[in-house]
């Protein structure tokens, strides 16, 4: 019975890197269920019940080496899941943003903007400092260091103004 909980535990870490990105769900009612978790879930009980019911064959009563294998293999997924994939979510959501959201955020332009042609601004948003290209909302020019905001997002290229 452990091996198969073995078994499966690796398959299901194995199945986990090929297809985490859709398998993965932060933020449902059931966040603990992750692919992963149970993955480690079953790994920890199949690998302690391993070791433990050949050691302890007699001493202990199968229901013990159960319930240790069981324990284990949840204190180990909660721990995981707590010190590992809860921060890891954390930081990917922290410093990830939309271009949508960068409508109204203030830029500064880093090279100049010409009459009807494109430049190049920097702005911070999320923590990260981003350069972006840009050209002007009614074309006209827009000098090297001027302090823009960023008004539309067409195809990759920032439309700003002068602030």
């Amino acid at each position: 019975m452990y091996l198969i909980f073995f078994g499966v535990g690796v398959g299901f870490i194995l199945l986990s890197l090929v297809m985490g990105e859709f398998m993965e769900s932060e933020g449902s009612a059931f966040s603990f269920l992750k692919p992963t978790l149970i993955a480690v879930f079953l790994t920890i009980v199949g690998g302690l019940g391993l070791l433990l019911e050949p050691r302890f064959y007699g001493v202990l009563g199968d229901g013990v080496v159960l319930a240790i294998s069981l324990s284990g293999g949840f204190v180990a997924a909660m721990a995981i899941n707590i010190f590992i994939i809860k921060p890891l979510y954390k930081a990917q959501n922290t410093s990830t943003f939309s271009k949508e959201e960068t409508i109204g955020v203030i830029a500064r332009v880093i090279s100049p903007i010409p009459r009807r042609g494109y430049g190049k601004i920097s702005y911070s948003i999320s923590g990260s400092t981003v350069t972006s290209p840009a050209k002007s909302e009614d074309e006209d020019e827009i000098r090297n260091g001027e302090t823009v905001e960023i008004v539309d997002i067409e195809g990759g290229t920032y439309f700003v103004r002068r602030t």
